[in-house]
């Protein structure tokens, strides 16, 4: 009993941390980020055609923390997660793909403040 009321108090906690801003204005549009802000960029993604999207890892590390990308079927596409680190300003590029060609490419600015 003790263990479930330690984990209904705790869920708020949980959940509420897990939240994350969209990101969505493709450069030379700039997204502006507070530090320590999780966000995410949600791409069309149809992988019954082969299609991928891929991150260069062209981006500054220490500005931008990548955690991971999920992908949420053919309709809702791929959403890739981030974390902001520290001020400064970085570009994160996708690159369509089908196999080993490039078919679009796609930059985000993000700017933490």
């Amino acid at each position: 009993m003790r263990n479930l009321c330690f984990l209904l108090l705790i869920s708020p906690l949980i959940f509420s941390c897990s939240k994350s801003e969209a990101v969505s204005k493709t450069a030379p549009a700039v997204n502006s980020l507070p530090v320590n802000t999780k966000f995410n960029i949600n791409l069309p993604e149809n992988h019954t055609n082969g299609y991928l999207w891929q991150l260069s890892n062209t981006y500054d590390i220490n500005t931008v923390d990548y955690m991971n990308s999920v992908w949420h079927g053919n309709e809702k596409g791929v959403v890739f997660n981030f974390e902001s680190r520290e001020k400064g300003t970085t570009e994160l590029e996708f690159h369509l793909i089908n196999y080993k060609d490039t078919l679009e490419s796609k930059t985000f600015i993000i700017d933490v403040k």
